[in-house]
């Protein structure tokens, strides 16, 4: 079966396939022409901003798309999430199961054992996909950690590992995620770029990128928005300001 698949997908056997559809439509094959783009606004969008500038345009674009932005320091972080929890009355945390060493760079690490819940989950390779999505999805609220904060848009970018899966964002009642301020950027073609740098450098592997820009907002015919229908009823970016 593999010799007949590589014979079908050769190079000869498409050239052969592109010459019948050509014949038959009745127009010569071409090839097309190299992509040059308009402009260059893409790389100049926010560029010239400083870090101060970009957070209040973050602040701003994030509240555009129903999204809340916190800015705290590290030690501020563990009694800021468990009067958080409590405020929102959440029974039932999940969160990812990274090293103890990535909670520490977040002060989080006794936060870990006094979250103020009282009940804690963790999304483990451990589990079963299905075991990890039925936690969550009974979970009040997910905290979690993002890469990077896109200024012009108000979105997070959050890659799926073993530790912080794919569903871990969409299906627990509350979302926060936490976001270094160092990882700010002006727009999507920055964070798109870093990515590429570091998945081609093997410093990160990932199967996919969640880009997420607040809660879900669904419209019906009559213009009426409903908030949290598909996924988490609000989204938080905590940015750790001395991160």
């Amino acid at each position: 079966m593999s010799k007949l698949l590589d014979k079908a997908n050769s190079k000869e056997n498409r050239e052969a396939f592109l010459n019948r559809i050509s014949k038959k439509a009745g127009r010569p094959r071409h090839q097309v022409k190299e992509f040059k783009p308009l402009n260059d606004l893409p790389d100049k969008v926010l560029i010239n901003k400083s870090n101060d500038e970009l957070l209040e345009i973050a602040k701003e674009n994030s509240e555009s798309v129903n999204a809340k932005v916190i800015i705290k320091k590290k030690d501020e972080l563990a009694r800021f999430l468990k009067e958080y929890i409590e405020k929102i009355e959440a029974k039932k945390l999940m969160l990812p199961s990274f090293s103890d060493e990535k909670w520490e760079n977040f002060h989080l690490k006794e936060w870990l054992n006094n979250s103020g819940a009282e009940k804690v989950d963790y999304w483990t390779n451990d589990l079963s996909r299905m075991e990890n999505e039925n936690l969550a999805n009974d979970a009040d609220i997910a905290i979690g950690f993002a890469d990077y904060l896109i200024a012009n848009t108000g979105t997070i970018t959050v890659t799926v590992s073993p530790e912080q899966g794919r569903g871990f964002n969409f299906l627990p009642t509350h979302y926060l995620a936490l976001v270094p301020k160092s990882g700010l950027v002006p727009s999507t073609r920055v964070a798109v770029e870093n990515y590429e740098k570091r998945l081609g450098s093997k410093e990160l592997e990932t199967s996919a990128i969640n880009f997420i820009s607040g809660p879900s907002n669904s419209g019906d015919i009559e213009m009426e928005l409903v908030v949290g229908v598909h996924g988490p009823l609000d989204c938080t970016y905590l940015v750790v300001e001395d991160m």
